[in-house]
């Protein structure tokens, strides 16, 4: 960018780019410490804020010793479930035995009424009722346990019905709360966004330019990190409406650019040479020769076969020219010729291009440093 500036020219360049940057980060910072005081201004909404503490106390109360019924039952259905499990591998277990021992019996021709054939029949009736009595209270505790998770359920949802209400008065609360802390960082991003628009249109080509750009980049830093990631949302409307409108801006205000820009290059092209040479800056037209570009029109000029291009054949700007002195061609950019050092002189002929070296075009001179 500054390869055509000379050497103490350009570390001044560089030093006042670091001038804005700085200025800029400091601002940054300042303003930075500044918006995280943002939410000491006051206090944040909290959810137990806005919950009815005492009838929430109250169903708590209540439902505390259904809890602990609740764990006791459990642990009770847990320990029936394992003397019933016990009791009907026990009464299968012997059924077993005696059905193999009465069949072994049978085939000897004994009498299946037999003293000791009565007394195990009956001791698997007793085994029998002892797992009916365990069933039986099984479903006494599965009886005690529905009917405490009944009682649970109806507490549990008048709990619910508590917070919930609690949590949408919260929510209104804290989208109050976003929006006087969006128009707070509003009302401070805002001014300083407007004002950097304003210095920057007026005054970014003045000496104090680095500051301008600094201030610059400090507002777009604040407009974009600090206002718009707190940009309030209700569905979703004002967020992308905001960026409608931002975007409408944008495109009308690039439309606006274009047009002028297409007015100013028409306008310099019908301005008189040495007017337009006058316009363009010297580091930028060497840049673009360099580039075999136009410094004008900024458009690619084509060498010509079996002849050398003097004037852009886009938008007739004079290009190279003839020293008046010793004839040779050179950057009608130039001040000075670069073989015999004579200065270039007002070019009267700026319309129409000279084949006579004494009617030698003039060139601008170089800004000072």
């Amino acid at each position: 960018m500054y390869q055509q500036l000379r050497a103490p020219e350009r570390l001044f360049r560089i030093g006042q780019w670091c001038v804005a940057v700085l200025f800029a980060y400091f601002l940054t910072q300042v303003g930075a410490s500044l918006i995280a005081d943002v939410p000491s201004v006051s206090r944040a909404p909290a959810v137990e804020d806005f919950q009815d503490k005492a009838a929430l106390g109250n169903l708590e109360q209540q439902r505390a010793p259904l809890l602990q019924r609740e764990q006791s039952l459990q642990e009770s259905a847990r320990t029936q479930s394992e003397q019933l499990q016990k009791a009907r591998e026990q009464y299968q277990h012997e059924k077993e035995s005696f059905d193999n021992w009465k069949e072994a019996r049978r085939s000897t021709g004994q009498s299946e009424q037999n003293p000791e054939v009565v007394l195990r029949a009956r001791n698997l009736d007793q085994l029998l009722k002892q797992q009916k009595t365990v069933e039986a209270a099984v479903a006494s505790v599965e009886d005690a346990h529905r009917k405490n998770a009944e009682q649970l359920e109806a507490l549990n949802q008048q709990i619910n019905t508590l917070n919930q209400a609690g949590y949408d008065r919260f929510l209104e609360a804290n989208r109050i709360y976003s929006l006087k802390a969006f128009g707070f960082r509003l009302a401070l991003v805002g001014p300083v966004l407007a004002l950097a628009i304003w210095l920057f249109r007026r005054y970014r080509k003045s000496d104090q330019w680095p500051f301008i750009w600094g201030f610059g980049f400090f507002a777009l830093f604040a407009f974009f990190f600090e206002l718009v990631p707190y940009l309030p949302s209700f569905g979703g409307y004002i967020r992308y409406g905001v960026g409608a409108v931002l975007t409408f801006w944008g495109g009308r205000a690039l439309i606006a650019a274009l047009k002028a820009y297409l007015e100013r290059k028409q306008q310099e092209q019908a301005a008189p040479q040495e007017a337009r040479k006058h316009e363009i800056r010297y580091e930028k037209a060497l840049e673009a020769m360099a580039k075999s570009h136009c410094p004008g029109c900024e458009r690619k000029v084509v060498q010509g076969e079996g002849g050398n291009v003097n004037f852009c054949m886009h938008c007739g700007l004079k290009l190279f020219r003839q020293c008046g002195h010793c004839g040779l061609r050179h950057n009608a950019f130039f001040p000075f010729c670069p073989s015999c050092g004579t200065a270039a002189k007002d070019d009267t002929q700026a319309d129409a291009p000279s084949a006579d070296a004494s009617s030698a075009p003039a060139v601008s001179t170089p800004p000072a440093a």
